[in-house]
């Protein structure tokens, strides 16, 4: 009988190569390639070539795609208010809290970046639409309109945000291809942050007044159910107390506690400050250069290292 794997016979001698043999000799082989390819490109690729193509290269982005935007600037500071004595403080301070300036600056900015804000300046501004326009840079455009998280993103890098919560200040950019629309944008931004700190107001006054309320009525039933003389005594400092912290309460009810300033109105931009084309062309063109050596370094000392 004829063996049906006589074509595939090894040839006498030589052992048969298994799978993991194989794949080794394959690997050896791609890698072989790999430094064959490498080597006709580093003889071709220079570090002058690379510095070369990449000025060459952001230069034509910068110059050719890259949109100009002007910058609307406003800058404001958060205050925080406190007309409570210290007696009516410590009793309200479960609802007052301590009323950091960091974390209210990081209110209002995590408002402004939010897709609340975002709305608001969409139905004013048309934002999703001129994001979006065919007009705009190809390499840099809302290409996904109808998703709110890519709306949002896109919104994010356009509205630029600086914190100085040591001082309670907040620079706010406001970045687009049209300088009315950048100052419209940046002015509503304001305004809707101010309208946002009084709803915050509000809410704290009515959680203080209802705070102080229920602790009046635990403070009169505590009254109402002392049994002797000593528990009569603390009921009634407890009551004295809670109606000084009611009263309190309710002459800061017609007071903010926590408030906008502007310091700088939103600015009417006259030119274009955005990118910074000069800057960024030898910023990217010395990374470059960088990456260029580092690799260059590496690559070296793997092959001094195979050879040794």
């Amino acid at each position: 009988m004829s063996n049906l794997y006589d074509g595939a016979a090894p040839i006498e001698g030589s052992p048969p190569k298994t799978g993991v043999q194989g794949l080794v000799g394959a690997g050896k082989t791609t890698w072989s390639a790999l430094q064959e390819t490498w080597n006709r490109m580093r003889l071709r690729v220079s570090f002058w070539s690379v510095v070369g193509a990449a000025a060459v290269i952001s230069t034509i982005y910068y110059f050719v795609f890259a949109e100009s935007l002007y910058d609307s600037q406003a800058i404001i500071s958060v205050q925080n208010k406190s007309s409570s004595t210290s007696a009516v403080s410590s009793i309200l301070s479960g609802t007052l809290g301590s009323g950091a300036s960091a974390s209210q600056l990081q209110e209002v900015q995590e408002y402004i970046d939010s897709m609340e804000m975002l709305k608001v300046l969409d139905k004013q501004f048309h934002l999703r639409q001129s994001y979006s326009s065919s007009s705009r840079n190809p390499f840099w455009r809302l290409w996904w309109p109808d998703t709110d998280e890519d709306f949002l993103w896109f919104y994010q890098y356009m509205v630029e945000i600086d914190n100085q919560s040591d001082v309670g200040i907040m620079t706010i950019d406001v970045l687009d291809y049209d300088k009315a629309r950048s100052h419209g944008i940046a002015t509503a931004i304001v305004a809707q942050a101010e309208k946002f700190m009084n709803g915050i107001n509000e809410k704290m006054q009515v959680q203080t007044m209802k705070f102080a309320q229920v602790e009046l009525q635990n403070a009169v039933k505590s009254v109402q159910a002392a049994t002797d003389p000593e528990q009569q005594q603390v009921a009634e400092l407890r009551l004295t107390a809670a109606q000084q912290a009611l009263a309190a309460a309710e002459g800061s009810a017609n007071q903010q506690n926590v408030f906008i300033v502007p310091i700088s109105a939103p600015s009417y931009p006259t030119e274009t400050t955005s990118p910074e084309r000069l800057f960024n062309i030898i910023s990217i063109t010395v990374v470059a250069g960088i990456v260029y050596a580092v690799g260059f370094l590496m690559w070296s000392n793997v092959r001094d290292h195979r050879k040794a």
